[in-house]
């Protein structure tokens, strides 16, 4: 049931260095180095912050914390979200030239996509730790939860891509339909806008597992509440996670030679 994970995990090693080495390729010939992943999301936060706070001006502080703050937090877990889903789902297609020329073990490929994410999402998270620690001037044991919160998005992302990564390697169709869904995802995941104002619809909103993600940062970074406190929520997510993973198993096995002949 779980045979491709098991790979995965016996080929750790490799995984991140081939992460690493995707992090080295990302940044190769430019001056800044990796400082271009602080500057674009960072950016990024300022435009929109720009737009609903000073333009549209419905800005508003969330349960007594600065929007800005309650912004940036946010799009932090997005960024590493909306990396990870695109770059796993186009693994097997993107890396075409070393399935076809080499011996290579393909079915780590989604998940060095997701660690590759990973890795330059710490870059700004460790930025937003240390604006968080100036800015309200305390460090908070419930930062540690993060932890907890990247495990399930990485476990989240390995899922998707195990399953999204076959579809797309035989249907480029398939890859733009995901593209359409990210763009769906990134407006109705509560990132700008606090779910607690659509009432009823709330719990609709809550399907969606990227919500877990965001809102766990925001409650680990600025609301000290802990992901054993919303069970129900918890156990549908991991539930969704293991039902990615059963799926993403099945899709390898039997879509392996098809998606080969049409690489």
């Amino acid at each position: 049931m779980f045979v491709i994970y098991k790979e995965m995990w016996m080929r750790r090693k490799m995984i991140h260095e081939l992460s690493l080495q995707e992090i080295k390729r990302e940044y190769a010939g430019t001056l800044l180095g990796f400082i271009w992943g602080l500057v674009n999301p960072m950016m990024r936060i300022a435009v929109f912050w720009f737009v609903f706070s000073i333009g549209a001006r419905a800005a508003v502080p969330i349960k007594g914390v600065p929007y800005m703050a309650w912004l940036a937090i946010g799009m932090t877990a997005w960024f590493f979200l909306n990396d990870g889903f695109r770059l796993s789902q186009k693994s097997y297609r993107s890396k075409r030239s070393i399935i076809k020329n080499t011996p290579f073990p393909i079915v780590i490929l989604p998940t060095v996509q997701v660690v590759f994410s990973y890795y330059k999402h710490l870059i700004l998270l460790t930025v937003i730790f240390i604006v968080s620690a100036i800015t309200f001037d305390t460090l908070s044991f419930w930062w540690i939860q993060i932890l907890y919160y990247d495990f399930a998005a990485i476990c989240l992302l390995v899922g998707i891509g195990s399953v999204a990564a076959p579809l797309v390697a035989v249907s480029k169709d398939f890859g733009s339909f995901l593209d359409t869904v990210l763009v769906f995802l990134f407006w109705m995941t509560p990132i700008f806008w606090s779910p607690e104002n659509l009432g009823a619809i709330e719990t609709l909103v809550k399907l969606n597992p990227f919500h877990y993600i965001v809102q766990g940062y925001r409650d680990s970074i600025l609301f000290g509440v802990g992901f054993w406190q919303s069970p129900r929520y918890t156990v549908y997510f991991w539930l969704l996670v293991m039902i990615l993973f059963i799926l993403g198993n099945y899709f390898y096995k039997k879509m392996k030679p098809i998606f080969l002949d049409t690489l």
